[in-house]
């Protein structure tokens, strides 16, 4: 038998020899590359993750910040406050302190 009477008895087999080999490494191939698509998703995945990360811890850092400035600001009032109504009580003192000498003095003229 010389190869022409194989390649004829096996003429239908050839093709069929050949596709699977070709699908056999365009699979391989379509593999490798799902592979390295669903690695640089896992990679652009952790990179968003990261950021979205230290987006929110200088989000909540800038809310305590705020937090804190509101916080001096009540302490702030509370003690102006406290200083504006000691203030009001002396100055209300000492009006009544200027009547009751007007009083005085209008009486002692009166008189």
């Amino acid at each position: 038998m010389n190869a022409t009477d194989i390649l004829k008895k096996n003429f239908v087999m050839i093709p069929v020899v050949v596709s699977i080999v070709v699908g056999s490494f365009t699979g391989v191939k379509y593999i490798v590359s799902l592979t390295e698509t669903i690695n640089q998703n896992k990679a652009a995945i952790q990179i968003i993750k990261d950021t979205d990360l230290k987006n929110q811890i200088g989000y909540i850092a800038r809310i305590q910040e705020n937090q804190s400035h509101l916080l001096l600001n009540i302490e702030t009032n509370k003690g102006n406050t406290i200083v504006a109504n000691d203030k009001m009580n002396r100055l209300e003192e000492k009006i009544k302190q200027l009547e009751m000498d007007f009083k005085n003095l209008l009486i002692k003229r009166s008189d």
